[in-house]
């Protein structure tokens, strides 16, 4: 729009200063116009490109947004007729909700990641057959 408004008003200057001159001038008036709007456009088209861009840019983000937002509604007008998915909803919810727990102990003063304990390792099979055979090889089965 300010754009538009730059040009509009280059365009209006020129037409002033041309207006004064004789009839006699008028193709030279005329040429003269429209020089002066075609180099307006040549002097802002880089930011005309710019600015178009950038709305595209911000339309694109809107519109993908607005499609979420009715993804959303459908999912969730299917999940109040069906249990079976608004069970799933419910457990991803929940599977996303206790995965961290950094918010729990800002509190305390604890800050950073909590340490995740490590799971003792499992035996391996072999080794278990092992002391298995051991352990039976000394009783007596009888």
């Amino acid at each position: 729009m300010l754009l538009a408004a730059v040009v509009a008003s280059l365009v209006v200057i020129a037409d002033r200063l041309i207006s004064t001159w004789a009839d006699g001038h008028l193709l030279l008036a005329w040429v003269v116009l429209w020089a002066v709007v075609f180099a307006g456009m040549a002097l802002f088209a880089d930011v005309a490109r710019r600015a178009a861009g950038s709305l595209l840019v911000r339309l694109d983000q809107w519109s993908r947004v607005q499609a979420e937002r009715r993804a959303d509604a459908r999912l969730w007008a299917m999940a109040r007729q069906d249990p079976r998915l608004m069970r799933e909803l419910e457990a991803a919810r929940q599977r996303n909700d206790g995965g961290s727990f950094d918010e729990a102990l800002a509190p305390l003063g604890m800050e950073g990641p909590v340490a995740k304990a490590r799971p003792a390792p499992a035996p391996r099979t072999a080794e278990a057959m092992e002391r298995l055979a051991r352990r039976a090889s000394g009783r007596a089965l009888f």
